[in-house]
């Protein structure tokens, strides 16, 4: 029997799916509660953020948008923390140490994925590098290894996950 065929092998690339899409939904629901928590403190809507995301659809009529903009925004929101989920189950299928420490290197990873939306992703979108804004940008920092320490925990929390505190054991 090949190592492409073995039951272990069959059973890693079953579950790989299931474990993205829960590691997707936490991540995105951390991200969603901070995004619309700071809409709210801000004085906006709560549909806001997700109005805005959409715009990246639509433009800037998102803005106006109802239901259905909120909807938008809402589907891509998530299908961009699913996008994150996946690249972080990727990962700890090829660095142990992801596995052997996941929330450790989900605080990195909360902070590479802050690194890229708001030195990659924002930039692009908008035209605009964001400025530091003290509390409210250590707040967005925080926020994305939120996000990060979710979907570390949701990879790894199934009956089926590694041991975490074996790096020999990083295959899933």
């Amino acid at each position: 029997m090949t190592a492409a065929a073995s039951p272990a092998t069959s059973q890693r690339g079953r579950d790989t799916l299931p474990r993205i899409v829960a590691a997707g939904l936490a991540g995105g629901a951390i991200d969603l509660v901070y995004a619309s928590g700071m809409a709210l403190a801000n004085g906006n809507p709560i549909a806001r953020p997700w109005q805005v995301v959409a715009s990246g659809w639509i433009g800037r009529e998102a803005g106006q948008g109802s239901a259905g903009v909120v909807a938008l925004g809402l589907a891509t929101h998530f299908g961009i923390a699913a996008c994150m989920a996946a690249a972080y189950v990727l990962l700890a299928r090829r660095v142990p140490v992801v596995v052997a420490r996941p929330y450790a290197t989900a605080v990195l990873y909360g902070l590479i994925l802050y690194a890229v939306m708001y030195l990659g992703v924002l930039p692009l979108r908008f035209g605009v590098f964001p400025k530091w804004q003290d509390g409210r940008m250590a707040l967005d920092v925080l926020a994305h290894v939120g996000v990060a320490l979710a979907i570390a925990w949701a990879v790894v929390r199934t009956p089926t996950a590694i041991n975490p505190k074996s790096a020999t054991a990083a295959r899933f």
